[in-house]
């Protein structure tokens, strides 16, 4: 038994380094190719990201004889080829367009790819060829292509850095107060002078308009370099440094946007629940959190991009630490605000359920998708 185990190891070892040394160049990319079949007819794919969509079908023109079609994608897929299924599949699969041909006879070939939900950052449909790669001098000559995205990166960093000095030259006692990690698990009046303080105050909005910009800026590094497996980045395809901007400038709107209606819920829900006085209280710990714990994760992630880390593994962890947070943030709040209201643990409970548990499982879902 043992002996059948090794030699299928083996077997199946030896046939993934065969697959990996057979070299393919890049011929095109066929994803503006893509077209679903809609009113009797295949119409052009042509609103991107793609949504609710299970299929999409390539016309693979004789003019691509001598050529390989190359199928990936991390999730299973079935390939259709003239309208009858030929198999199912995982990972990458690349399919000799010749012998598409001949199953058309001579004609053009059309190609259908089905899986349960198309994603369109996982799946990829290239012309390859397998003539020979560049060789290694040439591959040196070659100019490196410009990388607007790091290019954005670093400035944008240096901009966050002004804006947060700025903040703390104009009101060091607030920022003294935001960035206290000590004053996080604190229920003490007397260590959260601030907390009642004005939330919508001009010192206090300079803070908001910080956490959006860092939280927008924390998020687009992640979404652009999340696995392929994600849909979420798909929303945010950029094409050069000043979409980039455009982008961050989207991003931290929304964040801001989610800041005012969580002002608005809090305020309406301490009134809801007979825990008038706690608004600003709870608003403000909240804030603070986000601004010390994902400060100093910005900081983390940013040291690891311009060191140039590539790993998608870490980025994904950077991702699951804005749930992390939260997480946290609820346990902290239970004791925080358990030690203030003078409610039952059952009805702070509730309280935190349309506070900060159902809008977490809502930000998990939209981050996570």
């Amino acid at each position: 038994m043992f002996a059948r185990i090794f030699l299928l190891s083996l077997l199946l070892s030896l046939s993934s380094s065969v697959f990996a040394q057979e070299k393919f160049n890049l011929v095109k990319d066929l994803r503006d190719q893509w077209m679903q079949y809609s009113e009797g007819g295949y119409q052009p794919l042509n609103d991107f990201p793609i949504t609710g969509l299970s299929t999409v079908y390539l016309n693979l023109d004789p003019a691509l004889s001598g050529q390989w079609l190359r199928i990936s994608s991390g999730n299973h897929y079935y390939i259709f080829i003239n309208g009858k299924i030929q198999s199912e599949k995982q990972g990458t699969s690349a399919l000799n367009i010749d012998s598409l041909l001949q199953l058309s006879y001579g004609r053009a070939a059309w190609v259908a790819i089905h899986q349960e939900r198309i994603n369109e950052r996982d799946l990829k449909t290239e012309i390859v060829s397998n003539r020979p790669n560049l060789t290694q001098t040439e591959e040196e000559v070659a100019p490196r292509p410009y990388s607007y995205f790091r290019d954005f990166v670093v400035i944008a960093g240096l901009f966050i850095i002004v804006i947060f000095v700025i903040a703390l030259r104009l009101n060091p006692r607030l920022a003294a107060d935001y960035f206290s990690i000590s004053r996080i698990f604190s229920s003490r009046d007397a260590d959260d002078g601030q907390a009642s303080a004005r939330l919508t105050g001009g010192s206090n909005v300079q803070f908001y308009i910080l956490c959006s910009m860092m939280i927008g800026f924390y998020l687009l590094i992640i979404l652009h370099h999340l696995p392929s497996a994600y849909m979420l980045p798909s929303r945010l395809e950029a094409s050069g440094f000043w979409t980039m901007w455009l982008q961050w400038f989207e991003l931290s709107t929304i964040v801001f946007v989610v800041l005012l209606i969580k002002i608005f819920m809090i305020f309406s829900l301490t009134r809801l629940f007979g825990m008038r006085g706690m608004a600003r209280f709870h608003f403000f710990n909240w804030i603070r959190l986000l601004l010390v714990v994902l400060g100093a994760a910005t900081v983390l992630l940013f040291m690891y991009f311009i060191s140039r880390g590539d790993r998608e593994n870490f980025y994904v962890m950077f991702l699951a630490l804005v749930v992390v947070t939260l997480i946290g943030w609820i346990v902290v709040a239970f004791f925080k605000l358990g030690g203030k209201s003078g409610h039952s643990m059952f009805h702070l409970f509730s309280y935190l359920c349309a506070t900060e548990i159902i809008p977490l499982l809502i930000t998990a879902k939209v981050l996570f998708q």
